[in-house]
């Protein structure tokens, strides 16, 4: 009698379990219902669980080991999708993947994502045994789930099915793959198409300044992602980033080309797309035009402890790189603060401004990426990080164009300032700007405005146009033209020079822009796209095969 009753408590003991486990699947769907507030991830996510949950019962019955594990691994995968929806308002990504060797840019939240995964481990495999429920029931309800799969894949698509997006995860490499084939189809075939990516020259549509000296020094500054909302806020959260932005040549509906950090500051120096974050690009840059004008370019790397993003920023083509392990790295997550760069920024372009040639600055803030918080000025009462690190990165930029302006240099220097993507829609954007309604959570309006004392200030509306127009425009303003292969055009002309300057991509993902709507682009629209982009990366290739048998040689 004892042996039965500690049985049936084991048994009772289990089956509670499994409730439990559902039950804390059942939670994590409505937390990140609460966050995305769409409907349809409620619905598919509720018929989904409950496939999982009639399946596993199915196999239990038969054999409770791969029952067990069947369960414990869906539910797994399940919810970990349902964590990734809640924190990043989408499941897990092709460009999340590509990008988890930057694990260490989320810090700021280390221990919040660590402690989900390990509570999402232990309920995931809590014991699991046969729940009684009638089997016609079980039938009717794996039948309801079905079907609710089916239609909403058929009538609208799969991006709402958690357990399906690792499908696409797999569908969106075998798409990278196919496109490398397809270009190297078309290399091995001797095509002319480098030749016809080629343009003679960058058209002149502005008239340079006559205040200007004929090869002006250039910094150009790349914060990190910094949507346009943030500089309009009410809030004032950076209003030196808002008082320049007005006293200068200003880009307004000027949208970013790609996303992330990998993507966009090689894609507006090169003015092209990338394949993949680590591609090297053997094309024609602002910084290899400038170089041939005499010009001495340097970047300043804010992470130099960061081995893959130095080797990155190394082969950019710059004359020299600056930002090493030697520096202070007060910044979160073994980076150089905002501050500390933009000191370094300032005495770098002391020093240049006393050489003989011209200079060219390139610098990349780390302090405003997702999750981080400020290591230096805080935002009022400093409770939102947010916050913080925005307004300590405008700070920093307001001391240095303070020091800029009363420098001797000023007279002779440009001022560009822009970020390498928009701000990610993350939870934290969400509950910081809980009133600013985004469609894509890679995609916003970005800033780019150029500056320097004694400027006319003026708006200049793109329309929608990209960042695909950053070096084109940076160089039509100076009155520099080279032979380039741009994808990108000046914003000066004031209309499109391709469909590409129109689509944001990364690249498994595809908008198009036209003034400030977004949407997805119709079948004419993206085949021009798709023709353009293919034939930039074919170009890329022969390039840099035709440059590695002169090295040999």
């Amino acid at each position: 009698m004892l042996m039965k009753l500690t049985k049936d408590k084991k048994d009772k003991l289990n089956t509670g379990m499994t409730i439990l486990k559902y039950v804390f699947a059942f939670i994590m769907i409505l937390l990140a219902f609460y966050r995305v507030k769409d409907a349809k991830y409620l619905i598919v996510s509720v018929f989904e669980l409950v496939i999982i949950g009639v399946l596993s019962n199915i196999i239990l019955r038969k054999k409770q080991f791969p029952g067990y594990i069947f369960n414990a691994v869906l539910l797994w995968l399940f919810n970990l999708q349902m964590s990734v929806l809640y924190y990043g308002n989408s499941y897990i990504s092709y460009l999340m993947v590509s990008n988890l060797d930057s694990w260490e840019a989320l810090s700021g939240k280390a221990a919040e994502y660590v402690t989900r995964v390990i509570l999402i481990s232990i309920f995931s495999f809590l014991p699991a045994v046969v729940l009684k429920i009638n089997k016609k029931i079980e039938w009717s309800l794996l039948s309801a789930g079905i079907a609710v799969e089916l239609a909403v894949y058929l009538l609208i698509n799969s991006t709402y099915s958690p357990l399906f997006g690792y499908c696409s995860l797999a569908i969106d490499k075998l798409n990278i793959i196919k496109q490398e084939r397809d270009i190297e189809r078309y290399i091995k075939k001797g095509t002319i198409i480098a030749e016809e990516m080629r343009k003679d020259e960058i058209t002149d549509y502005y008239v340079k300044d006559e205040q200007l000296p004929e090869n002006p020094n250039i910094i150009l500054i790349f914060a990190e992602g910094i949507s346009q909302n943030i500089i309009d806020d009410e809030r004032k959260i950076m209003p030196n980033m808002a008082k320049y932005q007005k006293k200068s040549i200003s880009f307004s509906n000027y949208y970013n080309h790609t996303f992330a950090t990998f993507r966009g500051l090689i894609g507006q120096l090169y003015s092209g797309f990338q394949l993949e974050d680590y591609d090297s690009n053997p094309l024609i840059s602002i910084q290899s035009i400038l170089s041939d004008k005499g010009y001495e370019t340097t970047f300043i790397n804010a992470e130099p402890m960061h081995p893959e993003f130095t080797d990155y920023v190394n082969n950019l083509g710059f004359d020299r790189v600056l930002g090493t392990k030697d520096d202070p790295l007060r910044g979160s997550a073994d980076s150089i603060s905002d501050k500390d760069l933009y000191e370094m920024l300032f005495e770098t372009a002391q020093t240049e401004a006393e050489t003989e040639n011209p200079f060219f600055i390139s610098m990349y803030t780390f302090g405003t990426h997702a999750s981080l918080d400020s290591t230096d000025e805080k935002f009022e009462d400093g409770s939102n990080p947010d916050l913080n690190k925005y307004y300590d990165m405008d700070y920093q930029f307001g001391e240095f164009m303070k020091k800029y302006e009363e420098s001797d240099f000023a007279k002779n220097t440009i001022i560009v300032v822009t970020t390498d993507h928009a701000t990610y829609e993350d939870d934290s954007f969400d509950e910081t700007f809980p009133d600013y309604e985004r469609l894509v959570i890679t995609l916003d309006e970005i800033p780019l405005f150029i500056y320097y004392p004694g400027i006319y200030a003026k708006d200049i509306d793109t329309k929608g146009r990209n960042s695909l127009c950053l070096a084109p425009t940076v160089l039509d303003y100076l009155d520099i033209s080279a032979s380039n292969y741009f994808m990108g055009t000046s914003l000066f002309s004031g209309k499109v020079g391709n469909m590409c300057e129109k689509f944001h991509s990364y690249p498994t993902e595809c908008f198009m822009i036209e003034n400030d709507c977004i949407g997805f682009p119709d079948e004419k629209s993206y085949e021009e796209y798709q023709n353009t982009v293919q034939n930039y990366h074919i170009t890329k290739e022969i390039i840099a095969r035709n440059d590695t048998n002169i090295q040999a040689e």
